[in-house]
């Protein structure tokens, strides 16, 4: 064999060898971000659930109190949006998910209410549905 076709048998293994590895290099990134996607999505899935099924207080320990005005026919997510805003809840569609599931939607009433931070999800639904007063009568 010539050293020409020799040299040029070498630069084909070489090239081959790099266009193998650059392949792998770019596959092993893209796995990564796949893993890191995935991860990243039960997180955020975790801490939803987390919040909506757990004992979650925006600022536990808060003894400041907001005053809440719930208008008269407000979506559930404006209501969320309205304690959201006074920052008496963390997320509105936290909120939302929690009233859907206790099925309190029709239950909540207008009217202004004074509320923590210091509040978990179970004690301001009983404040603005006036479960309390329900429990009472019974």
């Amino acid at each position: 064999m010539s050293k020409k076709r020799r040299k040029k048998r070498t630069e084909d293994i070489v090239n081959k060898g790099l266009k193998n590895s650059a392949g792998f290099a770019f596959s092993m990134l893209i796995n990564l971000i796949i893993v890191f996607a995935v991860v990243k999505l039960f997180s955020i899935s975790f801490n939803f659930a987390y919040s909506v099924f757990g004992d979650v207080r925006y600022k536990p320990g808060s003894t400041t109190y907001k005053v809440v005005e719930i208008p008269a026919d407000s979506s559930v997510l404006e209501i969320g949006q309205a304690l959201e805003d006074a920052e008496i809840i963390e997320n509105k569609y936290v909120f939302f998910a929690k009233v859907k599931i206790k099925n309190s939607a029709a239950k909540i009433q207008a009217g202004q209410y004074g509320l923590s931070a210091g509040m978990n999800m179970e004690e301001i639904l009983t404040i603005i549905c006036h479960l309390e007063t329900e429990e009472k009568e019974n």
